[in-house]
C-alpha cells in the first residue's frame, strides 16, 4: 500500500521542507496589526536561507523563500513554534515589573509558575507567554542601538507600527519605526506625562554603563527611550478581556 499525493504515483513529487527547517530564517519586516487603539498582533515577513549553494541570483532566491506569517495575542505555544520555528532562546521570567497593567495587581496571589519569553534573537523581538494559558500576551521588539543595555545581543528589529492619534480624531495614523526618535512621535500622540525610570538594578550584572532608560505608555504600547531619544525597545501587551475575547473567536471558528 502506498500513500501519495496527487493522481499518480510516478509523478508525486515531495511537498516543500518548512522554512523552520533551514538553519537560517531571519526577517525582512514587521507589521504591527491593529484595530484603532488596539494592538492585534504581529505580520513578520520571514526569508530561508539554507546552507547548500544555490546557482540561482540571491535577489531571486530570496525572493522565492520569503513567506508571510502572522501571531496574534491568545496563540498558543504551537501556533508560534509552527509559524517562527523554535526560539532561539527560552526565559523564564522571576518578577514581573508591569504588573501594573494586570486587572489583578491589588492582589497579592503566589504565583507557582512563571510566565516565559521565547527569544529571537535574529528577529529582533521577544514574545511573552502567560504561564497558566501558554498563549502570547506581550511583544517586545528591540532597534539594538549602540549605547544601550542589550545592545548587541538582538538583531534590528525593522517594524512598522501605526499609531492613532488620541488629540486629532479622524487623522490618518502616524507609523513609528525602529528609526524614529521619541521627541518626534511625542509632538503627535499624547503620551503618558511622567515617564517610568528603568535602571536594570535588579539584572543580574548589577553593573550599568549606560544608565537609566525611561518607559513612556501610550494607548497599548510602552516606548523605552534612551537618553539620546531613540528607541531603545517597543512592548506591545493585551488586556485579559482582549485575550478572553480572542479565545472566543477562535472556539467559535473550531465549532463551526
Amino acid at each position: 500500500m502506498s500513500l501519495y499525493c496527487g493522481n499518480d504515483i510516478s509523478k508525486t513529487e515531495a511537498p516543500q521542507s518548512p522554512m523552520p527547517r533551514y538553519p537560517s530564517v531571519n526577517h525582512l519586516g514587521v507589521e504591527i496589526i491593529r484595530k484603532g487603539s488596539k494592538t492585534l498582533g504581529m505580520r513578520i515577513r520571514l526569508v530561508a536561507t539554507p546552507s547548500s549553494i544555490t546557482e540561482e541570483p540571491p535577489a531571486t532566491f530570496s525572493e522565492r523563500m520569503s513567506v508571510i506569517k502572522e501571531v496574534y495575542f491568545g496563540d498558543s505555544v504551537q501556533d508560534v513554534l509552527s509559524a517562527l520555528g523554535a526560539p532561539a532562546k527560552v526565559f523564564y521570567k522571576s518578577d514581573d515589573k508591569m504588573k501594573i497593567h494586570s486587572p489583578n495587581a491589588h492582589r497579592k496571589i503566589s504565583a507557582q509558575k512563571s510566565d516565559y519569553f521565547y527569544n529571537y534573537f535574529t528577529m529582533g523581538f521577544d514574545i511573552l507567554f502567560d504561564a497558566k494559558s501558554n498563549s502570547v500576551k506581550k511583544f517586545v521588539l528591540h532597534t539594538n542601538y549602540p549605547g544601550h543595555y542589550n545592545f548587541n545581543m538582538y538583531y534590528r528589529c525593522q517594524f512598522e507600527l501605526p499609531l492613532s492619534r488620541d488629540r486629532y480624531e479622524g487623522d490618518t495614523p502616524i507609523v513609528v519605526s525602529s528609526f524614529s526618535r521619541w521627541d518626534t512621535i511625542a509632538s503627535k500622540v499624547n503620551p503618558s506625562e511622567r515617564p517610568v525610570v528603568l535602571n536594570r538594578a535588579s539584572s543580574t550584572n548589577t553593573t550599568n554603563p549606560f544608565g537609566s532608560t525611561f518607559c513612556y505608555g501610550y494607548q497599548d504600547v510602552i516606548f523605552e527611550v534612551m537618553p539620546n531619544g531613540h528607541l531603545a525597545s517597543v512592548t506591545l501587551y493585551c488586556s485579559a478581556q482582549q485575550l478572553i475575547e480572542r479565545k472566543l473567536r477562535l472556539l467559535q471558528i473550531h465549532s463551526i
